[in-house]
């Protein structure tokens, strides 16, 4: 066996397709004053694994939510019983909070209603992390049970005075504990400054290794809330905004968030066909509940702010949400253009000419500076290949058989808005165009 290697189970979902694990659901978002009620508790309880398993969770921020979701379908399959976690950030958090048996619905309460709103009160907010962090601790974390943490438990954190990561599995005191925990969770800035811990100076445990691995021969389940992390095992079913776990979304996506990590959980026990997993139902209502959002930019963004300042745009230009996608779209393949231009600038013999140019003109200034009509020479020739090799690329890209292809696509798409697009033409845009793709993804 490999050393620390990840567990061999993967989502089969990719970027290029919408990230959905089951065929029934699509885009979501939970409401704002549910707490996971009867269809969070679905699952019935199973019997513990027979074989220890390991997990390694991520940081993710304010992202912290999902994993919890996940923390607690474990727990309800017991999992936890018979297996050992390692964890940084974020991932410490939850890995702390589940084998101390704290109450991932309070705590989630408390996220939920106690710390985002000041966070997104003022621009102060955000950067109150370690607050909120010490807060939560003392009043869900249940540290007087810390010895159940000796040997099952590991944080990471990472020293800035030798700049390695610190992997710790018993904790001197709660105290002891606390620190650790916001060492490896201090973010700068977001979490306040490095501090001094153990007699260095420590940093948030993400910087260096944020999806940490046990050692040799150990194979890792790994746990994330990234939705772009195609080699995790437990992942994001549908797209969360990577960007949450700095800003956090509203109220009402941060509970949605909470119920699509348990659903994702349970659907990751079930794959596994784990003891008992034969009896678990999986909760739907994250997956049917479609959200408010108006457009796909606000889907995509994940603030409603910026929809509603999308849409006030919009209204003034008098353009509808097809005629902002298609525009988009448009932007991002001439985008495209420029950068194939660009890259195929870059050739050899660019670059060829562009040092024999540069040295020349140093040597004639270097070693006389009377050389005026060779140094106008030489940089007009460099000039003169330079431009002609521009109007090649150019007309190289323009007239590509991909160039011409997107180019009828986008012309289809702006007459149809989309309805009337072949299949060729939609893998095409998908193929080429981020936008496109996130639009089919979230619709």
């Amino acid at each position: 066996m490999q050393r620390g290697r990840r567990h061999n189970l993967r989502i089969d979902s990719h970027l290029h397709q919408a990230p959905i694990l089951s065929p029934d659901t699509t885009f979501h978002l939970n409401t704002q004053h549910e707490l996971p009620g009867p269809d969070m508790t679905a699952a019935k309880a199973a019997q513990p694994c027979t074989e220890p398993l390991y997990f390694s969770f991520s940081g993710g921020g304010w992202l912290m939510v999902y994993m919890y979701g996940v923390c607690k379908a474990l727990r309800e399959q017991k999992v936890d019983e018979n297996a050992k976690f390692i964890g940084t950030s974020a991932g410490c958090l939850s890995i702390v909070s589940l084998v101390l048996n704290s109450d991932f619905d309070e705590i989630c309460d408390s996220v939920v209603n106690d710390y985002v709103p000041p966070a997104r009160a003022s621009w102060r907010g955000p950067f109150q992390m370690r607050d909120y962090l010490v807060d939560a601790v003392k009043r869900h974390g249940n540290v007087d049970n810390m010895h159940k943490l000796h040997g099952k438990v590991t944080i990471v954190y990472t020293s800035l005075s030798a700049w390695v990561t610190r992997r710790v599995s018993h904790f001197k005191n709660p105290l002891h504990l606390l620190q650790t925990m916001i060492a490896s969770c201090c973010a700068t800035p977001l979490v306040g400054l490095p501090f001094e811990h153990e007699g260095e100076y420590v940093i948030d445990g993400g910087l260096l290794d944020n999806q940490p691995l046990f050692g040799d021969g150990v194979c890792t389940i790994t746990v994330t809330p990234n939705v772009f992390a195609d080699a995790a095992d437990i992942r994001p079913s549908r797209y969360v905004p990577p960007w949450w776990s700095m800003y956090p979304p509203s109220q009402r996506e941060m509970w949605w968030l909470y119920g699509l990590g348990y659903a994702d959980g349970l659907s990751w026990c079930v794959r596994q066909g784990l003891p008992g997993s034969e009896s678990i139902v999986v909760p739907t209502k994250a997956a049917e509940f479609k959200g408010e959002w108006k457009m796909i930019v606000g889907q995509l963004v994940g603030y409603r702010s910026v929809e509603d300042a999308v849409l006030a745009v919009a209204e003034l230009l008098m353009l509808s949400e097809e005629t902002i996608t298609s525009n988009v779209i448009q932007l991002e393949i001439v985008l495209w253009r420029l950068v194939a231009v660009v890259a195929a600038l870059l050739d050899w013999t660019t670059v060829f000419w562009a040092v024999l140019a540069a040295a020349t003109l140093v040597g004639l200034t270097l070693l006389d500076q009377q050389f005026t009509l060779e140094f106008v020479v030489v940089l007009g020739s460099y000039l003169a290949v330079a431009v002609l090799k521009l109007k090649e690329v150019c007309w190289q890209v323009h007239s590509s058989s991909h160039w011409h292809e997107l180019r009828l696509c986008l012309a289809a798409m702006e007459t149809t808005c989309k309805v009337g697009l072949t299949l060729q033409q939609e893998a095409l845009l998908a193929k080429w165009s981020f936008a496109f793709r996130f639009s089919s993804l979230l619709e």
